[in-house]
C-alpha cells in the first residue's frame, strides 16, 4: 500500500501536482484552504509556524487533502464489496465545522473515475477481514509530515497497547456499555472497542442486531478531519465481518469532527437524525500530547475561562496564576475535562499516558485523584519502562492507566512492569507483547504517606534502596571554640587569607545547592598535625591571632585535642581537601544533599569549602561519582526509605543512618553517567534562585528543579528495578534486596 499511495507513488505525485495546479486558480479550493488553515489555528494555534517545510500550509493542505482522497477510494471499495452505503463518509457530516466537503475538491483535481477502477484492481488483492488496521498507521505516517504530527501531538497507538488498554476495563453488560474515545486518531481504539463487543455478542446477537449495538454504543470524537476520517475508515473494518452477512444498506458510523473539551467551538453532534448528547460508561484512548507552550493564547484563555478554577486544575502550589506549569502536556486536563463532561456515575477510563506522570510536577493533578470534588481512583498502572511502543522517535516512556470514577483512592496501586527480554519487542497485539516482553505486578505508593498527590513509586524498588554503603562516611570539622575559629568579614585584614576558609553551617544546604557560607579559620590540614613553626614563619599575622586566644584554646576539656598544637581541630583528614564532597546535615530532619567543591568568595577567591560540625559528607575527587551519589540519595525513592529509616523520631541523618542505603561504588555506566549529569543540572539551577531569603527561597517552586527531580526520580527507580544500579550483580542475588 506504501509503494502504491505512499509519497513516493506515482499517484501521490500526480495528485498532489495537479492540486498545487488546481490551487493557484481555483476559487473554491483557495477559500476551503483558508477555512481549513483558520480551523486549525483556532484550535491548536499556529501550528504551520516554525514548520521546517517548504510553504507549510499549502503542502500541509494538499497532503490533507490527498490523504482524504485515498480513504475515500477504499471506503468506496468497501461499500461495493459489502453493499453498505455510508451515509456521513465526510468528516464534517455530522457536525458542520467545516463548511466545505473534501469530495467536492477531490472532483476538481482529479478524474476520480480512474482511479476508481485502478483502486479496485488494488483492493482486490488485499484480505479485508484480516488486515492490519496498523497499515492506516503507516500510510498517514508516510504522507503527514513528522513535524506535523508532532505538532498536533499525535502518536499513533499500537494495536497491542490499545488492547491492553480496554481490556483493562470493567465491562458490566456488552450490548449496552457505553465507549468514547475523546482523541480518536485514526481509530485504533475504537476498532479494539469493537472487537470486544463483537467477540462477546457474537453468539448472542444477529449480525444486524450486532451492528446496531455497535453503532449505538461505540463512540469517538477528534478535532482533525483527516484524523475522523482514518477512524471512520477503521470503524468501517472493524464492522467488516459482520457487514458481510448483516444485510445493512445504510449505515451511519458515530465518528465526529468536535472539540471534546467545548474549548474553541461546541458543535452540536446529530446522529441518527437527532441530537446526541454523549454520556459514557467507559473513556479510552491515547489524548493529545501537545504543550501548553504550543496551544494559542486563544485557547489557553478559553482553558482559563472553562476549566481552570472550575476543575481545579492547578494543583501546584505557588503557580495558581500560571497555567501549563513546566510546560507540561494536556493530556492529563484533557482526560479531567473529558471525564467531567462524558463519563456517567461509577464509570471507567483507560488512557495512554507518559510514564513520568507518576512523578514530578506535570501529574500532579492525574495524582490527587479527583475531579475537582469527585473522586477518580487510579486502579491499575501498565508500566512500559524504557520500552517505546510508539517507535524510537517518540524519546518520552509511556504507561497506561485505568481509572474509576466515584471510587475512593487506594494505595498500594497495583502495576504491572513490562520489560525487554531479548531482541526487538513487538506491540502488534497483547498475546505478541507477552511473548517478546516479560512483565511482573508490583505497587506504586506515594513518597510521602500523607500527602498521595506526591510522586509515586515502586514498593519493590523502595525496599532496594535498602542495603550497604561501600563509602566511607566522615564527619565535618568539630572544634570546640567557634568563637575563636568563625571569622567576619572586617577581621580579615587581621589575617592571611592562606587559613580561612568557606565554612558550612546547617542553614547553607538545600538540595543541589549552597545558600551562602561563613568563613572559618581552619590553621591544619589534618587532626594532631603539629605546623606551628610553618604559621610563624608564613603566615605570622594568623599566628599572633591565635596566640591571643590560647588560653581559650587550651581551655577546651575535649580528649580529642590532647595532642597536636594548642589550636588543634578535631575532624580533619585527606578526606577534608578532597575535589568533591557530597554533604548533608546531621541533626534534624532534613534530607538535602548537595555537592560542594570550590565556591567563589568575594575576598578569599576561589576556595575549597569546608563543611562544618553539623555535616557529615562522602568524599571523592570524581566529579561524575559525587553528583551519581547525590542524585541516588536526593531521589524520592533514596528520600522514602531515608524517612522510614530515621522515622523513630527523626532526630538526625547520621552515619548510621545512611550506612543503610544501597550506595554502590561508582561504575561508568549509561545510567550512572545520566544520573550524575541531571544531578550536575539540577546544581546550575539552584543558584539561579538563591537571591531571595531562605524563607522565600524555602515557598518557592522552581519548576526547571522539579522536572529534573522527575526525571531523577524515573531513572533511580528504574535503575533499582532492573538492576542497572548493581551492574556486577547477578539477578539472583537481586532478588533478595
Amino acid at each position: 500500500m506504501l509503494n502504491t499511495w505512499g509519497r513516493n507513488s506515482r499517484l501521490y505525485e500526480r495528485y498532489t501536482s495537479n492540486a498545487a495546479e488546481a490551487l493557484s486558480s481555483d476559487d473554491g479550493l483557495q477559500e476551503a484552504q483558508s477555512e481549513w488553515e483558520q480551523f486549525f489555528i483556532n484550535s491548536h494555534g499556529d501550528i504551520f509556524s516554525g514548520l521546517e517545510i517548504t510553504n507549510p500550509r499549502e503542502s500541509l493542505f494538499i497532503d490533507t487533502l490527498y490523504y482524504d482522497f485515498i480513504v475515500d477510494q477504499i471506503i468506496e471499495f468497501v461499500e461495493r464489496q459489502v453493499g453498505s452505503h455510508v451515509v456521513n463518509q465526510e468528516a464534517t457530516y455530522n457536525t458542520n465545522a467545516l463548511s466545505f466537503s473534501f469530495q467536492s475538491l477531490h472532483s476538481t483535481i482529479i478524474d476520480t473515475d480512474s482511479i476508481e477502477r485502478n483502486v479496485d484492481e488494488f483492493m482486490r488483492e488485499v484480505d479485508l477481514a484480516n488486515l492490519d488496521l496498523d497499515f492506516l498507521r503507516g500510510l498517514y505516517e508516510s504522507i503527514i509530515s513528522h513535524e506535523m504530527r508532532l505538532q498536533l501531538g499525535e502518536y499513533y497507538t499500537p494495536s497491542g497497547v490499545a488492547q491492553l488498554s480496554v481490556g483493562e476495563l470493567t465491562v458490566n453488560d456488552y450490548e449496552t456499555d457505553t465507549f468514547l474515545d475523546p482523541g480518536c486518531g485514526s481509530g485504533i481504539f475504537l476498532a479494539t472497542c469493537i472487537d470486544e463487543k463483537r467477540e462477546a455478542l457474537e453468539d448472542d446477537l444477529s449480525p444486524k442486531a450486532l451492528v446496531d449495538a455497535i453503532t449505538e454504543t461505540v463512540f469517538g470524537v477528534d478535532l482533525n478531519p483527516v484524523a475522523v476520517k482514518s477512524a471512520k475508515l477503521s470503524y468501517l473494518l472493524s464492522l467488516l465481518p459482520l457487514l458481510e452477512e448483516a444485510s445493512v444498506d445504510r449505515l451511519e458510523l458515530p465518528v465526529f469532527l468536535a472539540d471534546s473539551l467545548k474549548l474553541t467551538r461546541d458543535d452540536q453532534i446529530q446522529f441518527g437524525g437527532e441530537v446526541l448528547e454523549l454520556s459514557v460508561d467507559h473513556l479510552v484512548g491515547n489524548p493529545p500530547w501537545i504543550t501548553w507552550g504550543n496551544l494559542s493564547e486563544q485557547v489557553r484563555d478559553a482553558w482559563r475561562e472553562k476549566y481552570v478554577k472550575q476543575l481545579d486544575l492547578l494543583p501546584h502550589q505557588g503557580v495558581e496564576t500560571r497555567l501549563g506549569h513546566a510546560n507540561d502536556d494536556i493530556s492529563v486536563p484533557f482526560i479531567w475535562v473529558c471525564i467531567h463532561h462524558y463519563l456517567n456515575k461509577n464509570g471507567h477510563a483507560s488512557f495512554v499516558l507518559k510514564r513520568d506522570i507518576m512523578k514530578g510536577p506535570a501529574g500532579r493533578l492525574l495524582r490527587t485523584q479527583r475531579v475537582n470534588s469527585r473522586p477518580v481512583a487510579v486502579r491499575h498502572v501498565h508500566d512500559f519502562n524504557r520500552l517505546q511502543p510508539f517507535g524510537d522517535d517518540v524519546g518520552v516512556h509511556s504507561a497506561i492507566y485505568t481509572l474509576r470514577a466515584d471510587s475512593k483512592p487506594e494505595f498500594p496501586i497495583v502495576a504491572t512492569s513490562w520489560k525487554k527480554v531479548s531482541g526487538k519487542p513487538s506491540f502488534t497485539s497483547v498475546d505478541v507483547m507477552r511473548e517478546t516482553l516479560k512483565h511482573e505486578e508490583t505497587g506504586m505508593i506515594p513518597v510521602e504517606e500523607d500527602d498521595p498527590s506526591s510522586s509515586w513509586v515502586r514498593e519493590d524498588a523502595e525496599n532496594r534502596a535498602l542495603g550497604e554503603c561501600e563509602h566511607d562516611i566522615r564527619h565535618g570539622v568539630k572544634d570546640d571554640a567557634t568563637d575563636v575559629y568563625s571569622i567576619d568579614r572586617d577581621q580579615l585584614g587581621d589575617l592571611e587569607p592562606d587559613f580561612v576558609y568557606p565554612y558550612l553551617k546547617s542553614k547553607h544546604v538545600v538540595k543541589y545547592g549552597l545558600f551562602g557560607h561563613e568563613l572559618h579559620l581552619v590553621p591544619i590540614k589534618k587532626a594532631n598535625e603539629d605546623n606551628e613553626t610553618e604559621i610563624q614563619n608564613n603566615c605570622p599575622k594568623t599566628y599572633e591571632y591565635l596566640k591571643s586566644h590560647r588560653q581559650a584554646l587550651e581551655d577546651r576539656s575535649s580528649t580529642w585535642l590532647d595532642k597536636g598544637t594548642f589550636y588543634n581541630v578535631f575532624g580533619l583528614g585527606e578526606y577534608t581537601w578532597s575535589d568533591y564532597k557530597v554533604v548533608w546535615c546531621r541533626l534534624g530532619f532534613k534530607p538535602h544533599f548537595t555537592v560542594v567543591s570550590t565556591v567563589d568568595d568575594e575576598d578569599l577567591g576561589e576556595k575549597m569549602v569546608v563543611p562544618g560540625d553539623h555535616f557529615m559528607f562522602i568524599s571523592t575527587d570524581d566529579e561524575y561519582e559525587a553528583h551519581f551519589l547525590c542524585g541516588l540519595l536526593n531521589s524520592s525513592i533514596y528520600q522514602k526509605s531515608i524517612k522510614g529509616i530515621a522515622s523513630e523520631g527523626k532526630s538526625s541523618l547520621s552515619k548510621t543512618v545512611v550506612s543503610k542505603l544501597e550506595l554502590p561504588e561508582y561504575k561508568q555506566t549509561e545510567d550512572s553517567e545520566r544520573l550524575a549529569e541531571l544531578s550536575m543540572e539540577a546544581h546550575e539551577i539552584v543558584p539561579q534562585h538563591t537571591n531571595v531569603s531562605k524563607r522565600k527561597y524555602n515557598k518557592k517552586t522552581i519548576e526547571e528543579l522539579e522536572i529534573v527531580q522527575a526525571k531523577i526520580d524515573e531513572l533511580v527507580e528504574e535503575m533499582l528495578s532492573e538492576g542497572s544500579l548493581f551492574p556486577d550483580v547477578g539477578q539472583s542475588t537481586l532478588a533478595s534486596y
